[in-house]
């Protein structure tokens, strides 16, 4: 028996036990992660995994669980999963599936260079590295990682879905020594679209005017954020939009909805359906068809992200942003600005430009106070023109403080994913006015 096969018994032995709602999702992955490090590429890790997501519901009890066994027994998991269902307690809030039919976003069909990543990522690689050493840089390091998703979903109304969802993700650093660096990170749905060579220039132009550091001073300053951190901050802000965050009471977006938390320059987006975006997907986790949604237009807070029971708690209807447990964005947009990219900087009496920051850590959830160490280049900048590079500084700031304080964007705008930032996120330069920098000392 397959085990597609094997999960649609299960389903229906789930059913014949009483259980009223079921989901069951199958996520077959297949991800080649190409690492180089000192200019030489290192073996590469291919893996080929399949996972079994499992939500069932009764007498308004729910079990959610995951299995990669796929050698089970349909009858007897099915009497292993309704046993464990019935000693858990009765939730507060509690939703059926629906009923009704929707209707849903075409299947996008994946290239083939990305189905056949094992044959062209290493010649791929090799030409990252040989552009960048031709560029003048000492060392390089990255990794590129290409994944192919199929997802198969069933429930217990009789509704079965697919999907094919696929992305390609570079993060690629320059060296000239150990504090002269540069990184630029890229993605996209699409090997053909990944622009490596942006991501060269861009890494290896921060690398070489990053030297000859100075200490740099705490204070507040005017900022000019590069997209690599700007990516980071605006992930957080869009997570921090999911209404279970909201309800268990760690956004500092709770009681704000429908009003002003940003200035007018900020619009933030949650767009599942852009066809070239590695989070296109065209359903949730509860089979819900996903929409493009505008999460802060112009600085209200125009929705919360939902699944079908937090919608329930909150008198509304689902986004289609489940995550079973949490609602989550698939792919994060900031609405471009007027200013080019030079111009932006010339709006710097006295300031810094930041390029890349890691470990983003909350002092305060619920205020949106944090920290994180910035890297890979902050620059002092002095009428507009950047004059000195920096080191040991922290941004220790708050994110609604940060979002009162967005004086411009860019037109250009970068799709940014790398361990820092986990969803493809698409944002430009930010002009931010009262940022609090702060140093060891």
């Amino acid at each position: 028996m397959s085990v597609e096969n094997k999960i649609e018994t299960l389903v229906k032995n789930l059913q014949e036990k009483g259980v009223e709602d079921v989901i069951a999702t199958l996520r077959n992955t297949h991800t080649v992660l190409m690492r180089y490090a000192n200019n030489e590429i290192m073996i590469p890790i291919i893996n080929k995994d399949s996972l079994i997501s499992i939500s069932i519901g009764q007498n308004k009890r729910r079990l959610i669980t995951q299995i990669n066994d796929l050698y089970f027994e349909p009858s007897q998991l099915a009497e292993n999963l309704t046993k464990m269902l019935r000693q858990l307690e009765e939730q507060e809030v509690y939703v059926s599936l629906p009923k009704e039919k929707f209707n849903y976003p075409k299947i996008l069909e994946p290239e083939e260079q990305i189905k056949k990543a094992e044959e062209n990522s290493l010649s791929y690689v090799e030409g990252i590295i040989n552009e960048s050493l031709s560029l003048g840089v000492k060392r390089v390091a990255g990794t590129l990682q290409i994944n192919y998703l199929e997802v198969k979903y069933w429930n217990s109304n009789g509704l079965y879905l697919e999907d094919k969802r696929s992305g390609a993700m570079l993060n690629h650093r320059c060296f000239l020594d150990s504090t002269s660096t540069g990184q630029w990170s890229y993605t996209s749905r699409n090997l053909s679209d990944l622009n490596w060579k942006l991501v060269v220039n861009k890494a290896s132009e921060i690398c070489k005017i990053n030297v000859n550091h100075k200490k740099a001073n705490p204070g507040k300053y005017t900022v000019v954020f590069a997209p690599m951190i700007f990516a980071s901050l605006a992930e957080h802000i869009a997570f921090a939009t999911s209404a279970y965050g909201v309800e268990a009471g760690y956004s500092y977006f709770a009681g704000k909805l429908n009003k002003q938390v940003g200035s007018e320059n900020i619009t933030l987006i949650d767009d599942p359906l852009n066809e070239k975006s590695a989070g296109y997907t065209r359903f949730d986790e509860e089979g819900i068809p996903t929409k493009r949604k505008e999460i802060i237009s112009k600085g209200v807070l125009s929705t919360y992200l939902h699944n079908l029971t937090t919608a329930k708690k909150f008198n509304t209807q689902t986004t289609g942003n489940a995550g079973l447990i949490t609602p989550h964005p698939w792919s994060i947009h900031v609405e471009a600005g007027d200013f080019g990219e030079e111009e932006i900087l010339k709006e710097v009496k006295r300031g810094l430009f930041i390029v890349n920051n890691w470990y983003l850590r909350f002092q305060n959830y619920q205020l949106g106070d944090f920290s994180t160490i910035l890297r890979d280049g902050i620059f002092l900048v002095e009428n507009g023109e950047i004059k000195q590079p920096l080191l040991g500084a922290r941004l220790t700031d708050n994110f609604l403080n940060i979002l009162n304080n967005i004086k411009g964007l860019t037109k250009s705008v970068y799709p940014i994913q790398w361990w820092e930032v986990n969803t493809p996120t698409y944002v430009p330069y930010a002009l931010v006015e009262n940022i609090n920098i702060t140093t060891a000392e």
